[in-house]
């Protein structure tokens, strides 16, 4: 992968220059380099892998939009520093329709042009076929790789900007002006072509056990083309693309009509039977759900042995739960600002963990009780011990004998931090929560170091002056390996793909579309107790009967949902689905409610432990929010483009 990011480096040297006049990029220019580029094997696989360089930077701290929802927040503004990060003033309110965040359609503000993928595919299915020194089998694969990733790079825009245009072939470079005007076509459209290329593309990509991890590791196959398809219909059926009235008045100069206004349930079926088939493949290709013990964790406790399996399937590199893992971005930097600082360099120097990327209060809430239901719905929690009405409050009784896997041993925490399932317990670090890892393995015995956190101001792991903070007073433990050290002198990071899909997503999709499609409560939640049983949580039905004080909420098509959506927002979470989920939900909404997070500048628990609304500009998020604006300087070009509603 080293070799072929300079490759690509190269190439897009050659290739990503373009004239600023080229509506949307789709014009070829340096045609005589670009035949010269096709003369032999060697030189067409270069072209090959610019068609890969355009992938968006899925998992990158700062320049993935789906990284800056409601989940987490970075610091922002004049409180200890400044982060101006692209993705954290979207985040925050500020997109523009003159100068867009995270341009993809221009390929500006920390952002790849689509369209620039989009052309270098089309030029590299047109030219492959003079190369003469390369056998069928791996032409074809070729071939079918690169209309994959045309069908990707539309899909990305599709869910950034909605209905686009449809470039299956780029426009001739003799063309005139006009001919560049081309039009948005219809949301089915769009949806139709991008699916039914990537179901072109599947014929001759390979399997996904054929994929060499050390030399192709990340390319396509065949498996990442049904998830992937199956994802794209499961947006097209989702509400806001399935019979949305909001956008009603999205009409073109021809007169057609770009959202469907009819409300379609057998969009849904379509979308669930596409993710069973992705499932069925996914078996065949031996993906299961990770669930492997790493020699690290083998002799410890089962509480961590659970933990670090479910971070583990996020983080063991090419692992049997991962689908699609994307190595373009940095990873070392996700891990730095996820990771808590757990020990200091000297005196006077802190080292590089800084937990910048925060898990809100918000996110923290959403995590489920021990018994595996809501807390605002867990019996114990709303009816028995009134834990959820004092959940901000600090527990009088400090952490006792049989909660130091959880909770430093004499320390106190809020009420929130304790009876918690073990996917909190795995994902956020909190002040006084155990950091299983890092370096410090044992827990029992004269030679225990396991460490915990403190999150108070001064402390290891709180506010020191500086930039290097958790603004919330919580790190995403889930995001970075356990086997990460942090010594006096350094940091170390365990590289790994970031999963752009795994098994337990496809599970989680393929629940969501079988109950819109009016599935049994037992087929819906077949794979979502399966995810559930990983991590030692009774199925739903048993949870909620047993637990919850609304029983009887899974045996509705609503209950169902709303229990579909919360699983997603916990066994998916920082990992860049909810801001997507939101978006095609139609709950947007939400982005307003104020991120919460505790007071970093208390240096007691009584001063630390109150809870502070963080941005510094207040959120206002509306329907127009539910897409991109197209830049203003596009449609000044062509006459035949609209732009998104409300921008």
């Amino acid at each position: 992968m080293k070799n072929i990011n300079i490759i690509i480096g190269t190439f897009i040297l050659l290739f990503g220059m373009s004239s600023c006049s080229d509506y949307l990029d789709v014009v070829p220019d340096n045609v005589a380099i670009i035949d010269h580029a096709f003369r032999s094997r060697n030189e067409a696989e270069k072209f090959l892998f610019t068609c890969y360089s355009y992938r968006p930077e899925i998992g990158s701290v700062d320049k993935d939009p789906a990284m800056a929802s409601d989940e987490i927040f970075k610091r922002y503004g004049t409180n200890g520093g400044s982060r101006f990060w692209e993705n954290t003033r979207l985040q925050l309110g500020f997109q523009e329709s003159n100068n867009p965040i995270l341009n993809v359609w221009d390929g500006e503000r920390s952002s790849e042009s689509a369209w620039k993928g989009i052309r270098d595919c089309n030029i590299f299915l047109e030219k492959i076929h003079q190369v003469t020194d390369m056998d069928d089998y791996e032409m074809n694969r070729w071939i079918s790789e690169v209309k994959f990733l045309k069908a990707y790079y539309h899909y990305y825009l599709f869910k950034c900007y909605g209905p686009i245009p449809i470039v299956d072939v780029n426009i001739e470079t003799s063309a005139e002006e006009e001919d560049m005007w081309v039009y948005r076509e219809p949301i089915d459209e769009v949806i139709k072509y991008i699916t039914d290329l990537m179901l072109e593309s599947i014929t001759d990509l390979p399997a996904a056990i054929e994929i060499v991890e050390g030399t192709e590791a990340g390319r396509v196959d065949k498996l990442i083309a049904y998830a992937i398809r199956a994802e794209a219909l499961v947006y097209a059926a989702s509400p806001l693309f399935n019979g949305n009235k909001d956008y009603a008045n999205m009409i073109d100069n021809r007169g057609i009509q770009l959202f469907p206004q009819s409300y379609n349930e057998n969009k849904w079926l379509l979308a669930a039977n596409a993710c069973k088939e992705a499932i069925d493949v996914a078996h065949t290709q031996g993906k299961a759900l990770y669930d492997l013990l790493d020699p690290f964790v083998l002799t410890v406790d089962p509480i961590f042995q659970l933990q670090t399996t479910y971070r583990e399937a996020i983080c063991a590199r090419w692992n049997k739960e991962l689908i699609w893992g994307n190595t373009r971005y940095d990873n070392g930097y996700l891990q730095r600002s996820t990771q808590v600082r757990l020990v200091r360099m000297n005196e006077s120097t802190i080292n590089r963990a800084t937990s910048e990327y925060a898990p809100t209060i918000n996110m923290v809430e959403r995590y489920y009780s021990s018994n595996g239901v809501p807390i605002n719905e867990d019996r114990d929690w709303v009816a028995t011990n009134n834990w959820y009405g004092d959940r901000y409050q600090i527990r009088a009784e400090a952490a006792k004998v049989g909660e130091e896997r959880y909770v430093e041993l004499g320390k106190h925490t809020v009420n929130l931090h304790f009876n918690r399932e073990p996917r909190f317990y795995a994902s956020v670090g909190f002040d006084k929560g155990v950091y299983f890892g890092n370096g410090n393995y044992l827990f029992t015995g004269s030679n225990r170091d396991v460490k915990y956190a403190d999150f108070l101001k001064g402390q290891v792991s709180g506010f020191q002056g500086g930039s290097g903070y958790s603004i919330t007073g919580y790190s995403t433990k889930k995001m970075h390996s356990f086997k990460n050290t942090q010594t006096n002198t350094q940091t170390t990071e365990e590289f790994y793909p970031f999963p752009i899909m795994r098994l337990a997503d496809l599970y989680l999709l393929y629940s969501e579309a079988l109950n819109e499609a009016n599935g049994s409560a037992e087929d819906v939640f077949e794979y979502v107790d399966l995810i559930r049983n990983r991590v030692g949580l009774e199925g739903v039905i048993d949870s909620w009967s047993q637990y919850s004080v609304n029983p009887t909420k899974p045996n509705s098509k609503e209950g169902r949902r709303e229990i579909i959506h919360q699983e997603r927002g916990i066994e998916l979470a920082f990992e860049g689905k909810r801001y997507w989920d939101i978006k095609r939900w139609k709950k947007i909404p939400v982005l307003n409610d104020q991120p919460k997070g505790w007071n970093m500048q208390g240096t007691v628990k009584e001063d630390f432990y109150k809870v502070l609304l963080l941005p510094e500009v207040p959120l206002s998020f509306s329907t127009k929010d539910y897409f991109w604006p197209i830049k203003e300087s596009n449609l000044s070009r062509n006459a035949n483009l609209i732009q998104n509603y409300g921008w």
